[in-house]
């Protein structure tokens, strides 16, 4: 049974966060994480197909992609820097990158998205148009704040190229979602980590103490004191293999 209660298409951003301010509208963007949620509480939905927001940009060392670009759209552009076309192919399956969006993927905040890590490390900065109009904010702080958001819409994220990166991971099988995993970059002299698996959102955590101020929550696939141990593993082979690439 479809969730929807109403359904709406707007062709501007404008009209698309006055929808968004309404109580029980949400944003429809690929589909793959709304279409599938069990939640039986029906919502407007609010489709974002039309506003043009599946741009690719390269400028003054950034790159900023609208936040309708699709995951499979990130594995096959040349312009995306290696590691994040690596995290779109291993974030969800082949069926359902074609669908999935960057927008999308920041939103949920999954604790094991590699696709965060990769963004995370890149210096990733997350646009928003609210009530107030445009913004935009470092990723690390839009996953840290995970409060109610009504009446705002992201339209962008734009990411730093260049630099060094490795990304290590431990999971039940090569081909599971990680346990944790450590995505490394180093950029003049400058090394930054970050985490999956490990806390509510993907995290970005000091090298040389990945594990300082973490608390996981222990599930069916590892405790929380076998993902702390995996945290520092994963961390040091993902240094390890910087050093191996410099």
């Amino acid at each position: 049974m479809s969730r929807a209660h109403n359904y709406h298409r707007p062709t501007t951003i404008d009209e698309a966060v006055s929808l968004l301010a309404i109580d029980g509208h949400v944003p429809l963007a690929g589909g793959t994480l709304l279409n599938a949620d069990d939640d039986p509480t029906p919502v407007g939905m609010v489709d974002l197909q039309a506003l043009e927001l599946t741009r690719v940009e390269a400028a003054d060392g950034r790159i900023v992609l609208g936040a309708m670009v699709t995951l499979h759209d990130l594995k096959c552009d040349e312009r995306i820097p290696t590691a994040l076309r690596d995290a779109a192919r291993t974030e969800l399956p082949s069926t359902l990158r074609t669908l999935a969006t960057i927008g999308g993927t920041v939103a949920a905040g999954n604790p094991d998205s590699v696709m965060l890590a990769a963004l995370l490390v890149h210096e990733a900065e997350v646009g928003v148009v609210g009530p107030d109009g445009p913004s935009s904010a470092p990723l690390a702080n839009v996953l840290a704040d995970r409060g109610p958001c009504h009446g705002h819409l992201i339209t962008s994220v734009s990411l730093a190229f260049g630099g060094t990166t490795a990304r290590e991971a431990v999971g039940r099988t090569p081909s599971d979602t990680p346990i944790v995993s450590a995505t490394a970059r180093r950029v003049d002299g400058t090394t930054t980590v970050a985490l999956t698996g490990v806390a509510p959102t993907p995290v970005l955590v000091g090298p040389d103490d990945p594990t300082s101020g973490l608390d996981p929550i222990g599930d069916f696939r590892g405790s929380a004191d076998y993902r702390l141990h995996l945290a520092s593993v994963v961390t040091g082979r993902a240094l390890s293999a910087l050093e191996g690439a410099s």
